[in-house]
């Protein structure tokens, strides 16, 4: 298979217009802040961090342990790298190292930052502070990705901070016009309806069980190029 592709499905060019929105927005009236959501396997994760290295974003990926402290030492690394000054950031207390992150900002305010597993910052009135505190200080675009209760989440622990939200996509099941899209981008073995048809009855709407079964299909075919499509048996592997 081929690697590293971001096709044009629907999710991604959704998600895409959720991004166009917040820069083409009146900057001065609207904050840059939205959120992408849904459920697990459809490509939330993928889309995030192959548009960030695309496009020169930031990406960012929220774990369980991440605290205030720690977010603004990652941020602020991949600021210094972003704007080339360096590996080494000044060390200090988290409130000094956020304001070098704010003042980083300010001064470039086309910036885009991807915060992926925005889930973990609910638990944190911090470090959702932090996040929030870049919109509100500066002109920085922030995309948070999340679950697919992300927005409920959202709104029922802040409704301040819920309404400073100006664009939300809930990521979809990938339905059969897409399957066929992503097949005959990724895959490297001739695509007919055969095998589009096996993926998308198989795969259920989950783009990660229907990457692995187009796996599972090159792999079958590399070792008898004579097997019919139809009669292959994937519920071992799935």
């Amino acid at each position: 298979m081929k690697p590293n592709k971001l096709v044009q499905i629907k999710n991604v060019t959704r998600a895409d217009a959720c991004i166009q929105f917040l820069m083409n927005r009146p900057k001065t009236e609207m904050v840059g802040l939205g959120l992408i959501y849904g459920k697990p396997g459809l490509g939330k994760t993928t889309y995030a961090s192959r548009i960030a290295f695309m496009r020169g974003y930031i990406y960012m990926r929220l774990e369980s342990t991440t605290t205030p402290k720690s977010f603004a030492v990652d941020l602020l690394t991949a600021l210094y790298r972003r704007f080339g000054m360096g590996e080494f950031i000044p060390s200090g207390t988290t409130n000094n190292l956020f304001k070098y992150c704010l003042k980083l900002l300010d001064d470039n305010p086309e910036t885009v930052i991807v915060i992926d597993e925005i889930d973990y910052a609910f638990k944190h009135d911090r470090l959702l502070g932090s996040i929030r505190d870049i919109v509100d200080v500066t002109l920085t675009i922030v995309v948070l990705v999340g679950m697919q209760d992300a927005r409920n989440k959202l709104a029922a622990i802040n409704r301040h901070y819920f309404d400073r939200c100006n664009y939300f996509y809930e990521f979809k099941k990938v339905g059969k016009d897409d399957i066929r899209k992503i097949a005959k981008e990724v895959m490297e073995i001739p695509v007919d309806e055969s095998v589009v048809n096996k993926i998308d009855f198989n795969c259920e709407g989950n783009l990660r069980k229907a990457v692995k079964i187009m796996y599972i299909i090159e792999r079958a075919k590399a070792t008898n190029p004579q097997l019919s499509i139809a009669d292959l048996d994937l519920g071992r592997d799935l």
